[in-house]
C-alpha cells in the first residue's frame, strides 16, 4: 500500500515539473523528452492511481450488510474449490451439534488435511512452511498444529500480510482488535465467503448455547455498544451479522463520541437512553441484550440502587425495574472488562438477576434471566460460548481446540490441567488460521458434541507472552527470519 502511494505521488511530481517549464523555447527544446516523460509517467501516475484506489476499495471501512455479503460471497472463485464448498456447506449444517465427539474429530482432521493441501496449493509461501516443518498436508495430524501456531503479536499491524494467499478474494472487509493493551491493534481481512461462513456458523453456534431456535423476525435485540463499533470489533460484527441473518431488529445503546474528545473507541463511548428506554418498553419477545460484562454490572447497580420515589418514577415511566426480557429472554455478555473494576463474574449474574427478569419460552414461567458469555478474538471467525451454570466455554464443531503445556510447548490431552489455548479454524480460506491468542484455559470432559468443554484461566503474562513467542521458533526460526520479521520472498 505504501509503495503504491509513493509510486503515484512520484508520478504527479514529475508530471507537475515537466508541465511547468517556463519558456516556449526550453520547451520546444524539450519537447521529445517532455513528451516522452508526459507519456510515461502519466501512464504510471493513472496505473498507480486506479490500482490504489482498487486496493483501497479492497478493504472495506464500513461493515458490509448480510445481503451485500451472501450476493457477493457466491461470486467467489474458491467455490469451486472441492475444499472450500465443502467447508461452505458445513457452515449451514446445524446437524454437526447432534454429532458425536468421535465423528468430529475425524471430521476436523480431515478437514486440517484438505486445508493444508489447499494453502499449499495457493501459496508457494505455505509449501515452503510445511516442507521446512516436515509435515505433509495429507497426513497431517491434530499434533501438528503445536508446530504451525503462531502467537497472536506476531499478527499486529501489518504482520499478517505475508500469511495471505496472493490469489485471496478481493471486497471483503478488516477486523481490528480494540487496542486495550497499548500495541498496535491485530487487523485480519476476511474475505465475502469467510464472513458468510462465519455468520451463519456463529448463528447456529449461538442457538446451540442458547438452547432454543431464534424464529427470524421475532424479537428485539439491544447491544450496549455503538453502531461504529461494529465496522471495527469483531464480537460487535459477529452480532450484528448474526441477527441481520435472523432478520431481528437490533439497537445499539450507545453514541461514540468524536475521535476529537481522545482515548481509544472503548473509553469515546456514551449512552443512548432513548434507545435504551425503546427496548426497556418493549413487548416484543424475546428481548437479547448484548454487553461487556461492565455494561451489565452499571445499569444493574443503576436500578438496584433507585431510591424509593425514584424507583415509582421509573416504573410509571418505563415499566422497569424489573426489566422484563420476556419469553426466551436472555443476556449475553462479551468483550471483557475494558479496564472497569468491575466485580467476579458471578457476583455480576447474581446481581442482575435481581434486576433483569426472564420466562422460560416453552411455558412463560418465570426463570432465572440466562447469561451466555462469548469468547472471541479478532484472529478467528467463530467465537466460544458458555451458558452460566449450563455448559462451560465450547467451540463450533469445525474448530480444532488445542491446549499446550506452559513449560514445554507440547500438546496437552488430559483434562483439568490449565494449558495455552490454541486454535485452528479451517473456515478461513485467507489465511491459515492456526494461533496462539495468549490465554490460558481449562479443558473438562463433556457429554456434548465436542466431548470436551474449557473453562478461561487468564490471559498470559508480558513474560510468558515473550517466552512464547521464543519457544514457537518451530514455524518461525524455520521461515528463516531476518532482522526479527519472518522472510516471506
Amino acid at each position: 500500500m505504501l509503495e503504491a502511494i509513493s509510486q503515484t505521488w512520484i508520478s504527479a511530481i514529475i508530471i507537475y515539473f515537466y508541465s511547468s517549464l517556463p519558456g516556449n523555447l526550453l520547451k520546444r527544446a524539450l519537447r521529445p523528452i517532455h513528451v516522452w516523460v508526459l507519456f510515461v509517467y502519466g501512464f504510471n501516475y493513472w496505473q498507480n492511481l486506479f490500482g490504489l484506489l482498487a486496493k483501497i476499495s479492497d478493504y472495506m471501512s464500513v461493515l458490509p450488510t448480510y445481503e451485500w455479503i451472501e450476493k457477493k460471497a457466491r461470486e467467489s472463485k474458491f467455490l469451486s474449490d472441492p475444499h472450500v464448498k465443502r467447508l461452505f456447506e458445513l457452515s449451514q449444517d446445524k446437524t454437526l451439534f447432534e454429532k458425536s465427539p468421535d465423528y468430529l474429530a475425524k471430521l476436523r482432521r480431515d478437514l486440517l488435511r484438505s486445508s493444508l493441501d489447499f494453502f499449499a496449493r495457493n501459496s508457494e509461501f505455505y509449501q515452503r512452511m510445511f516442507d521446512s516443518l516436515g509435515i505433509d498436508p495429507k497426513a497431517a495430524e491434530v499434533e501438528d498444529l503445536a508446530k504451525l501456531a503462531v502467537p497472536s503479536d506476531l499478527l499486529r499491524g501489518e504482520g499478517i500480510e505475508k500469511f495471505y494467499i496472493p490469489n485471496k478474494d478481493d471486497g471483503g472487509y478488516v477486523f481490528r482488535s480494540s487496542g486495550t493493551t497499548g500495541k498496535d491493534p491485530v487487523r485480519v481481512y476476511r474475505s465475502p465467503i469467510e464472513l458468510l461462513m462465519m455468520t451463519m456458523a456463529n448463528a447456529n453456534l449461538f442457538e446451540y448455547v442458547y438452547g432454543h431456535f431464534l424464529e427470524p423476525g421475532k424479537g428485539l435485540a439491544l447491544f450496549l455498544a455503538a453502531e461504529e463499533l461494529k465496522n471495527h470489533l469483531n464480537f460487535v460484527a459477529f452480532v450484528d451479522l448474526a441477527l441481520q441473518y435472523k432478520k431481528i431488529p437490533l439497537l445499539y445503546g450507545m453514541d461514540l463520541l468524536p475521535e476529537s474528545s481522545g482515548g481509544p473507541l472503548w473509553k469515546r463511548l456514551v449512552p443512548n437512553k432513548q434507545r435504551i428506554l425503546e427496548f426497556i418498553k418493549s413487548k416484543k419477545e424475546p428481548k437479547l441484550f448484548f454487553s461487556a460484562p461492565a455494561g451489565v454490572h452499571l445499569l444493574s447497580e443503576q436500578f438496584g440502587n433507585l431510591g424509593f420515589l425514584k424507583r415509582i418514577a421509573y416504573k410509571i415511566a418505563t415499566g422497569a425495574p424489573p426489566i422484563n426480557l420476556g419469553r426466551g429472554g436472555v443476556i449475553v455478555t462479551g468483550g471483557g472488562s475494558k479496564g472497569f473494576n468491575i466485580p467476579e463474574y458471578g457476583v455480576i449474574v447474581e446481581k442482575a438477576r435481581k434486576v433483569f427478569r426472564a420466562e422460560d419460552p416453552d411455558t412463560g414461567q418465570e426463570v432465572p434471566v440466562p447469561f451466555m458469555d462469548v469468547l472471541g478474538m479478532t484472529e478467528t471467525l467463530t467465537a466460544h460460548l458458555d451458558k452460566y451454570g449450563v455448559m462451560n466455554k465450547i467451540p463450533h464443531p469445525l474448530q480444532e481446540v488445542f491446549l499446550l503445556d506452559p513449560k514445554t510447548y507440547k500438546p496437552i490431552n488430559d483434562y483439568n490441567v490449565d494449558g495455552i489455548l490454541g486454535i485452528f479454524d479451517p473456515m478461513a480460506i485467507t489465511w491459515l488460521e492456526v494461533f496462539i491468542p495468549g490465554d490460558i484455559m481449562r479443558q473438562v470432559p463433556s457429554e456434548r458434541y465436542y466431548g470436551r468443554e474449557f473453562i478461561y484461566v487468564r490471559r498470559l503474562t508480558e513474560d510468558e507472552g515473550w517466552s512464547l513467542q521464543r519457544a514457537c521458533g518451530g514455524t518461525l526460526e524455520e521461515l528463516m527470519i531476518k532482522g526479527g520479521k519472518i522472510n516471506a520472498e
